[in-house]
C-alpha cells in the first residue's frame, strides 16, 4: 500500500512581510542620501567650460598647455606652460563671468569682469614629465565688487527663485544689487537668525530697512535659503 505524501506547511506569509520590511527601511535610509545629491546637483553648473558652484560661490576653470619643445629642457619649459595653462584658464572664467546670471536679468560689467579677474588664484597646478603644466583656477561670488564682499551679512530664506550670483533687492524703498549671494536648498522652517523673505514680480528679494543696510548689502554676501530653484 502506497503511502499519501503530507501536503506542504502553508506558509504563514513572514517572510514575505520581513522582505517588504526590508525593502521599506531601505528606501527610508536611501531617501535622505537621494535628497542631498539633488541637492548638490541643483547648485552646481557649467558654462563657458567653467564650474560654477552656486552653494560655494565659487567659479572654477581648468585648462593645460604642452611645453616647447624648443626649451632645451623640460624644467626651462614649464614656466612658459604654466603661463600659457593660466592664460586659457582665465580665458573661461572670463567666458563664464560674461554670462554669470547676477539676478532679474543683470550681467556683470565689464570693469567688474576685469576686477574679478584680477583677484582668482590658481588652487591646483600640476606639472607634467614632458615639461607641460595644467592650472585650475578660481574666482568668488563678490570679487567684482570693491573691496571683495567676501562676508556674509543676511541670511534670508524663500520659497523658491532663480540663481543669481548678485540679486537685486528692494531694501524699504530703496534698490541695490546684492555684493554677492550663495544659496543652501533647505525644506521648511530653517535655523534662527534666518529672516523670510519674498520676492516681487520682477524677482527683487523685498527686504526691510534703512539707507545705512543697503549700503551694506551692496557691498557683502547674502546666504540664501532656497526650497525650490527655478530654473
Amino acid at each position: 500500500m502506497t503511502s499519501r505524501r503530507s501536503p506542504p506547511p502553508r506558509s504563514s506569509g513572514s517572510s514575505g512581510a520581513r522582505i517588504a520590511l526590508a525593502l521599506l527601511v531601505g528606501a527610508a535610509l536611501h531617501a535622505p542620501s537621494a535628497r542631498a545629491d539633488h541637492a548638490v546637483a541643483a547648485l552646481k553648473e557649467t558654462r563657458a567650460g567653467a564650474e560654477i558652484d552656486w552653494a560655494a560661490g565659487t567659479i572654477t576653470a581648468s585648462a593645460g598647455a604642452a611645453a616647447d619643445l624648443h626649451m632645451p629642457s623640460v624644467d626651462l619649459a614649464r614656466p612658459g606652460a604654466q603661463r600659457r595653462a593660466e592664460a586659457g584658464a582665465a580665458a573661461k572664467l572670463r567666458a563664464a563671468l560674461a554670462e554669470l546670471p547676477l539676478g532679474s536679468g543683470n550681467k556683470l560689467t565689464a570693469p567688474e569682469i576685469d576686477r574679478a579677474l584680477g583677484r582668482a588664484r590658481a588652487v591646483d597646478v600640476q606639472y607634467q614629465s614632458n615639461g607641460g603644466a595644467v592650472v585650475r583656477k578660481q574666482l568668488r561670488f563678490g570679487d567684482w565688487v570693491e573691496p571683495a564682499a567676501s562676508e556674509v551679512c543676511l541670511s534670508v530664506a524663500v520659497p523658491s527663485m532663480h540663481l543669481g550670483a548678485a540679486p537685486a533687492a528692494r531694501v524699504g524703498k530703496r534698490d541695490v544689487r546684492l555684493g554677492a549671494a550663495t544659496y543652501v536648498m533647505k525644506d521648511g522652517k530653517v535655523t534662527k537668525n534666518v529672516a523670510d523673505a519674498r520676492l516681487d514680480k520682477d524677482g527683487r528679494l523685498l527686504l526691510e530697512g534703512d539707507n545705512q543696510l543697503a549700503d551694506k548689502l551692496a557691498r557683502c554676501a547674502v546666504l540664501i535659503y532656497v526650497a525650490k530653484v527655478q530654473r
